[in-house]
C-alpha cells in the first residue's frame, strides 16, 4: 500500500491505485475509461494573510502618500506666502529706506553708548559725516534719561570755525520690551535761514525807522550845520592871531565835520542799496584803496602787506563798493594801530570752487569779546569816536554782493575781517 495515499478510502477501494493500468498500458492497450473523481485541496490562510497584508500596505501607501501630498501642497501655499511677504517686506524696507533718506529733515540714531549708529542724507548735509556727536546732543540724552521723555529744543551749533547752524531739534528715547532704552533718535531741521531772514526783517524795520528818523534829520540838522561851520571858519580867521581862539574855532569845524559825516553815513545805511556788477581786478581793487589811506599809513608808521594766491585776476563784483568796504576795514585797522604795526591783506580761492575769500588783517588792539557777536550792528562801535555805522555798511554791501563777513579777533592780538565773495 502507497503510504503516500490518503488512508480514509471508501471500503472496497484501499489500496487500489486505478491509474495504474493506464501507466503501464500502452497507448493502444488502454483499458475502457472509467468514471474516476479527483478532488483536491488547497489551504487560503496565506493567500487570506498576503491579501490582508497586501490591503494594509497599500492603506498605509495610499495614507502616507496623501499626507505627503497634502503637506507638499501646504509647504507649497507656506512657501508662496513666504515669498509673498518678503517681497512685500523688502518693498516696504526699501520704501522706507528711501523715504529716510530723501526726508528733508536730518535724522540721527545713536546707541546707549553715545555712538552714530545711522544718519540719513539730510543730517550728513547740515552736519556733516560726524564720527562723534556734539556736546549740545549728549546733553539732550542727559535730560532724556532724567525725564524719560522726549526734548525739543533749538541749538545753535558751530559745525566748522567760521560756520554756524541754528536747528530745531528733538530728541526721542528708542524704547524695546518691557520698556527699556535701546537708543535715542535726534529730527532736526535747519534754521538757519529761517533766523536769517528774521534778522533781516528786523533789520529792515530798523531801517525803516531809521530811514524816517534820516530823512528829517537830514533837512533839520545840516542846514543848521551850515551855519555853524561858516561862523567857526569866520571866527577862526578873525582870531587868527589868538592862537587858543583859533584853536577852538578849528575844533568846531571839525565836529561840524564828523556830525556831518555821521549823518551821510546814516542816510547811506537806511537808503536802498544799489550795486553795479563788472569784472574787476584784484590787485588794482587793493592797491587804489590802499592810496586812499597812504597818508594815514604813512604818519602811524604802519607796514602793508599785500598777498594773492590765486590764479584768477578778476572777479565779477561792484568795484566801487568794494572799495569802500576796504576803506572801512582799513579805517578801523588804523584806529586799532595806535603805536604802529601791519596791515595785511590777503585774497585766495575760497573752500567753494566758484568763490574767492579776501581777508583784511591787523595786530592791533583787537575787538572786546563781548562785542563779537554784534559788531556789525547799527551803533555798535568800541571806538569812543565812532559812529557805529561803518561795519553795519559794510555788512549791507556784501551781502547784496551775494557774499559774506566774519570777524576773528582776541583782544591785544590783532582783529581779521574774512569776506567770501563769489567769482561770477
Amino acid at each position: 500500500m502507497n503510504e503516500d495515499l490518503p488512508r480514509d478510502l471508501p471500503e472496497g477501494q484501499e489500496g487500489r491505485d486505478w491509474s495504474r493500468p493506464y501507466l503501464e498500458s500502452g497507448r493502444n492497450n488502454l483499458p475502457d475509461p472509467a468514471e474516476h473523481y479527483i478532488f483536491a485541496g488547497l489551504s487560503m490562510k496565506k493567500e487570506r494573510l498576503a491579501k490582508e497584508r497586501f490591503l494594509k500596505d497599500t492603506l498605509f501607501r495610499g495614507l502616507f502618500w496623501f499626507i505627503l501630498g497634502c503637506a507638499g501642497m501646504i509647504a507649497l501655499f507656506a512657501f508662496q506666502a513666504y515669498r509673498a511677504a518678503r517681497a512685500s517686506l523688502t518693498q516696504v524696507k526699501a520704501f522706507s529706506d528711501q523715504v529716510i533718506q530723501n526726508m528733508p529733515s536730518g535724522l540721527v540714531t545713536m546707541d546707549r553708548e553715545n555712538r552714530i549708529t545711522s544718519m540719513n542724507q539730510a543730517a550728513r548735509d547740515i552736519l556733516g559725516d560726524l564720527a562723534r556727536p556734539f556736546p549740545e546732543m549728549t546733553d539732550l540724552i542727559k535730560e532724556m534719561e532724567r525725564s524719560g521723555q522726549q526734548v525739543n529744543r533749538e541749538m545753535d551749533l558751530e559745525i566748522v570755525p567760521g560756520r554756524r547752524v541754528f536747528l530745531d531739534v528733538t530728541a526721542s528715547p528708542v524704547r524695546a520690551f518691557e520698556d527699556e532704552i535701546t537708543g535715542y533718535v535726534f529730527l532736526f531741521r535747519d534754521l538757519t535761514q529761517i533766523s536769517e531772514l528774521k534778522k533781516q526783517v528786523e533789520t529792515n524795520r530798523r531801517l525803516a525807522a531809521i530811514g524816517k528818523l534820516a530823512a528829517g534829520v537830514a533837512h533839520e540838522i545840516r542846514n543848521p550845520l551850515s551855519s555853524i561851520k561858516g561862523f567857526a571858519t569866520y571866527f577862526g580867521k578873525r582870531f587868527e592871531k589868538n592862537e587858543d581862539d583859533r584853536e577852538t574855532a578849528l575844533i568846531m569845524v571839525k565836529e561840524v565835520e564828523r556830525i556831518n559825516r555821521s549823518i551821510t553815513q546814516l542816510l547811506e545805511f537806511a537808503k536802498p542799496l544799489a550795486v553795479e556788477k563788472k569784472d574787476v581786478d584784484f590787485r588794482e581793487m587793493i592797491d587804489h584803496s590802499l592810496k586812499l589811506i597812504h597818508h594815514d599809513l604813512e604818519q602811524k608808521g604802519i607796514k602793508t602787506e599785500v598777498a594773492v594766491d590765486t590764479a584768477r585776476t578778476l572777479i565779477h563784483t561792484d568795484g566801487d563798493r568794494m572799495n569802500q568796504v576796504l576803506l572801512n576795514l582799513y579805517i578801523n585797522a588804523v584806529a586799532a594801530l595806535e603805536n604802529g604795526g601791519t596791515l595785511a591783506v590777503g585774497v585766495k580761492d575760497a573752500d567753494r570752487k566758484d568763490g574767492v575769500e579776501i581777508r583784511v588783517r591787523d595786530n592791533g588792539t583787537g575787538i572786546d569779546e563781548a562785542l563779537l557777536d554784534q559788531i556789525f550792528d547799527p551803533y555798535v562801535t568800541g571806538r569812543p569816536t565812532g559812529t557805529g555805522l561803518g561795519l553795519s555798511i559794510v555788512h549791507r554791501i556784501i551781502e547784496n554782493l551775494g557774499g559774506s563777513i566774519r570777524v576773528e579777533s582776541k583782544k591785544g592780538r590783532g582783529t581779521c575781517f574774512i569776506i567770501s565773495l563769489p567769482v561770477s
